[in-house]
């Protein structure tokens, strides 16, 4: 009985063990370049969108000028969706099981 106790108890401090070295995030110096400079790109991307719908709505003049907006969103889309791409494609990677071979 006091066996069958102390192996459990072992069990349990192992699990303990594991759960504490798995639960840290850690980020790449490149995830993190990656990140500082997208980041501005992407808040510009959705306020240019925002405004845009904002200005649409309120200001029924904003139509007869929304190409050149549409146009500025469009090229600030292209790098938005290859930016987002790289950085899905990273992160995927690393969170992927990696198999015993």
């Amino acid at each position: 009985m006091d066996d069958k106790k102390a192996e459990a108890d072992k069990l349990r401090a192992e699990i303990k063990k594991e759960m504490k070295q798995a639960a840290g995030t850690t980020v790449t110096g490149n995830q993190l370049l990656i990140a500082i400079i997208f980041l501005p790109v992407v808040m510009v991307w959705l306020f240019l969108a925002a405004r845009i719908i904002w200005s649409a709505t309120s200001n029924p003049e904003t139509l007869d000028s929304i190409e050149g907006l549409l146009t500025a969103l469009a090229v600030l889309t292209i790098p938005v969706s290859m930016g987002l791409q790289e950085m899905f494609k990273a992160f995927g990677n690393e969170s992927a099981p990696k198999k015993d071979e």
